[in-house]
């Protein structure tokens, strides 16, 4: 009995820390449609970035409360169409990332007769990556495999996606120290010169002065 009780405590531990593992890599979103005063409507778009790292598994999903159907398009970072839908009221779709950068989201309204009721529709959005897209439900069931083999599962997967994402922030972070680095250079040779400029007006000064006043016989 004392060792299914540990066993027991271990599985839920385990389940739980998978879980808000789970939950910290996906993110929703709730906004309203915009009327920007175009006249088209896709000058009128919602646009939403989201920062992916490259080679991530990403599932996109949205959704209009109130059923009315927009279209999506979204963009890599380069502004190059990855998908998009038109006329639905609800879609998903999942894909690899091959770009590091803000990957953009843009929906809106095929036609719109009153531009002040866009802001009447609301549109929910989630991004989920790395470990939140995997169902271990699903695999679990496929399997056969025991509630802690799944939690185990999990788990390790949550650490593998962590990994690589500490390994992505320490690359950034090299990025930034580099650029900071490289910053603080050019602006202490702008110091430098500007200094340089800055002395050689003023012996230029002086000596252009020295010869006014002598030409005008004042020294």
């Amino acid at each position: 009995r004392t060792r299914q009780t540990r066993t027991m405590r271990v599985n839920a531990a385990l389940t739980i820390t998978a879980l808000l593992a789970t939950l910290a890599v996906a993110r929703g979103m709730e906004f309203d449609l915009v009327d920007r005063g175009a006249s088209s409507p896709e000058g009128n778009m919602k646009c939403v970035q989201e920062e992916l790292k490259r080679q991530q598994l990403v599932m996109f999903s949205y959704e209009t409360p109130d059923r009315t159907h927009i279209n999506i398009r979204l963009f890599d970072p380069d502004g190059e169409p990855v998908w998009n839908n038109t006329d639905t009221h609800r879609g998903s779709y999942a894909f690899t990332t091959k770009k590091e950068g803000d990957h953009e989201a843009c929906f809106y309204k095929t036609s719109v007769t009153d531009k002040a009721d866009l802001k009447n529709h609301r549109v929910r959005l989630d991004w989920k990556t790395g470990v939140a897209v995997m169902d271990y439900e699903k695999i679990a069931q496929g399997k056969h495999v025991n509630k802690m083999g799944d939690s185990l599962r999990r788990l390790e997967a949550d650490l593998r996606d962590t990994h690589e994402t500490m390994l992505w922030l320490r690359r950034r972070e090299a990025e930034m120290r580099d650029l900071n680095e490289a910053t603080n250079t050019r602006v202490t040779w702008l110091s430098i010169m500007t200094l340089i400029v800055c002395v050689g007006l003023c012996v230029w000064q002086v000596v252009f002065l020295n010869q006014f006043f002598q030409r005008k016989k004042l020294l």
